[in-house]
């Protein structure tokens, strides 16, 4: 798999993760938030792509300015800290 499959696969991940649409993408996110990028790209090599037919996108949320990107931060890294932050290592 090269890098452009590789980042197009992570844009379809992170854009379903922040719509809060599923699609078979929680268990990539798993893999992504437990065990990090390396693990992630290793498991995301092992399935097949869908055809090109089967992938209906909708655009990116749009990502929030200002105060509300500020209030949007605060609140993970307060969500991350609650999960018990990063525990690779």
């Amino acid at each position: 798999m090269d890098g452009a499959e590789v980042a197009r696969r992570y844009e379809d991940l992170r854009a379903a993760v922040l719509g809060g649409r599923d699609g078979g993408t929680r268990h990539g996110w798993a893999v992504l938030a437990r065990s990090g990028m390396a693990a992630w790209i290793r498991a995301v090599a092992s399935i097949p792509a869908a055809s090109a037919r089967a992938v209906k996108r909708p655009p990116a949320p749009a990502r929030p300015t200002g105060v509300a990107e500020e209030l949007v931060d605060v609140l993970a890294v307060m969500a991350w800290t609650a999960a018990g932050g990063c525990r690779s290592g």
